[in-house]
């Protein structure tokens, strides 16, 4: 698994490419460190200081049209092999690629992610369009 927290510069050119104006789905697949890693010592679960982090995102996020779908613990694989490592997912509905990219870079958002940088080991972040394949 190759942890990250970050995307990259092309990441990030590649997904507003091809993600363009329209709506934009984001399955988060997080992974949490044992303890989280604050600043001041402060000794909660990472899995805890991450829920800090998702109260505030999704109260800062909520006004602009960003509805969490999903969160939840990663049980097991029902199909298919692979490594599990994750311990929980969410997806996230933003009415568009740039709104996410601006809601991430502002001010208010930094303030809050401490707590994301506090809790969270890595994370696989895939976009997704909302073509309703289901």
């Amino acid at each position: 698994m190759d942890n990250r927290l970050h995307p990259t510069d092309q990441q990030i050119t590649d997904f507003l490419q091809s993600a363009g104006d329209a709506p934009v789905c984001l399955l988060n697949l997080l992974k949490f460190k044992p303890r989280a890693s604050y600043k001041d010592g402060e000794d909660v679960s990472g899995a805890q200081a991450y829920a800090r982090y998702a109260q505030a995102f999704g109260d800062y996020v909520k006004p602009y049209g960003v509805e969490a779908i999903y969160g939840g613990k990663i049980l097991a694989a029902l199909i298919g092999k692979g490594e599990m490592k994750w311990d929980a997912a969410a997806i996230v509905n933003y009415p568009s690629a740039q709104l996410m990219l601006e809601l991430t870079s502002s001010d208010t958002y930094r303030k809050i992610h401490k707590h994301r940088r506090a809790g969270l080991d890595g994370q696989l972040l895939i976009a997704c369009d909302d073509s309703g394949i289901f």
